[in-house]
């Protein structure tokens, strides 16, 4: 990571910290200082999570449908049409995701034995491996920016986000579909 890449990720951390010893911000205010943060910790990461996927050619929707299987661990397998829902894709689209992972070996597919119409998807060996990769690479940059954070900058950080995260599944999932979305 840069000095310069360091610096903006700190100062952004640093930014958020100090929302949490003065009055509230105003929704649009903090909301900016949380998208510049996470723009900079974003870019810190960058080389990291770039290395994971060197090589690689996924699109877009070939990773968030990579992401998607791996977050459906309790259910070994998905219909490509609940795929699809959960991706807010067409079918086409997610099918054309799904070819192209299979290609390279990161998921199968299968038809159901049931209903033979029914294609069911999961992640190869290769494909949670990747994923496990890009989720080290990522945890691996923000804990570097919040190792140049200070004691008292970090104790106020944790004291920021604890009851945020406290709410847990009250945050909404950027995979799940809101009414009245449409499908790409």
């Amino acid at each position: 990571m840069s000095a310069r890449s360091q610096l903006l990720a700190v100062s952004c951390l640093g930014a958020i910290i100090a929302t949490v010893k003065t009055s509230a911000p105003s929704v649009d205010a903090l909301t900016d200082d949380v998208v510049s943060c996470l723009a900079s910790l974003k870019k810190s990461g960058e080389a990291h999570i770039l290395g994971v996927a060197a090589g690689l050619d996924l699109s877009f929707s070939q990773l968030r449908t990579l992401f998607v299987l791996a977050d459906c661990q309790h259910e070994q397998e998905l219909a490509l049409n609940e795929l699809a829902d959960l991706l807010a894709l067409s079918m086409a689209t997610a099918g054309r995701a799904v070819q192209a992972l299979t290609r390279a070996e990161m998921v199968t597919r299968r038809e159901d034995e049931q209903d033979r119409r029914i294609k069911r998807v999961r992640l190869t060996e290769h494909g949670r491996v990747f994923v496990a990769g890009f989720v080290h690479a990522h945890r691996e940059a923000v804990r570097e920016c919040v190792g140049h954070l200070n004691d008292r900058e970090r104790e106020r950080l944790s004291e920021a986000l604890t009851p945020i995260l406290a709410r847990g599944t009250e945050l909404t999932s950027t995979t799940t579909r809101t009414q009245g979305e449409t499908r790409l």
